[in-house]
């Protein structure tokens, strides 16, 4: 069930930051329901801000998804 979950997660970022880089403009959401569109010629540092922190989201949990796999595999 955790795996599962960790490497749907890790996919959603990947897929968002995938997007981001084949469209050139990335949505951020905030603590709401609001979400922000920043491109990348109007806006770049918010967009590399952006991007960067969903990157970071996807490599972290698509890592916890394999370690929690492999853990769960082990322990059988």
């Amino acid at each position: 069930m955790i795996p599962t979950l960790f490497l749907a997660l890790g996919a959603l970022f990947f897929w968002l930051v995938f997007r981001a880089y084949v469209t050139q403009e990335i949505q951020g959401r905030g603590w709401g329901f609001g979400t922000r569109t920043y491109q990348r010629e109007s806006e770049p540092i918010w967009y590399w801000v952006t991007f960067a922190s969903y990157l970071v989201c996807a490599v972290w949990a698509t890592a916890f998804g394999v370690l929690a796999a492999l853990r769960m595999l082990s322990s059988k």
